[in-house]
């Protein structure tokens, strides 16, 4: 994986962010229609974790965001915040799938919802099979026509979760 402390590169994150203020993109990610940064502050009791994606550590650029919230004490995982800074590079994808199956294998529950239309439904439902067996369950929730998108077209909010049931 290559996610380092997102504090490390907050302006830039939130610059990158700035840029995409009302487009498709931040749709995706927010499931708004207007401007959001990331609140890139490490919480006093580590329950709010962000990291910047980069590329490689020699070249160290920055390609993307991804940010959640633990409640130790339930074991959940849950409000993330996913963006890429360089559409269609796999590396964002890759090591958030990465991330994300060490929160499912450590924690009880993990759960992110998905805008409708999202062309990352595809991996996130290939993520979901890979828990699809004993000791973990899966879901997946659709909630017909809850956004409105720049167009003004209703889609759905989905959403995923993992539990692993060998975490108590």
């Amino acid at each position: 994986e290559m996610l380092i402390p997102a504090i490390c590169r907050a302006d830039e994150i939130v610059a990158n962010c700035q840029a995409m203020f009302y487009t498709e993109d931040m749709f995706h990610m927010t499931g708004y229609t207007s401007d959001w940064t990331p609140n890139i502050e490490e919480s006093n009791d580590g329950s709010y974790k962000s990291y910047a994606i980069i590329n490689n550590s020699k070249e160290n650029k920055l390609i993307g965001y991804l940010g959640y919230y633990i409640d130790y004490r339930a074991k959940r995982v849950d409000q993330f915040g996913l963006i890429s800074f360089d559409k269609g590079n796999p590396i964002v994808g890759r090591d958030t799938f990465e991330h994300l199956k060490y929160l499912c294998e450590h924690y009880h529950t993990v759960s992110w919802r998905m805008v409708g239309g999202n062309p990352a439904e595809r991996g996130y439902d290939k993520f979901l099979s890979m828990y699809d067996k004993p000791g973990y369950g899966t879901s997946k929730l659709y909630i017909p026509d809850a956004l409105m998108d720049l167009d003004g077209v209703y889609v759905d909010d989905i959403i995923y979760q993992v539990t692993n049931f060998k975490v108590v």
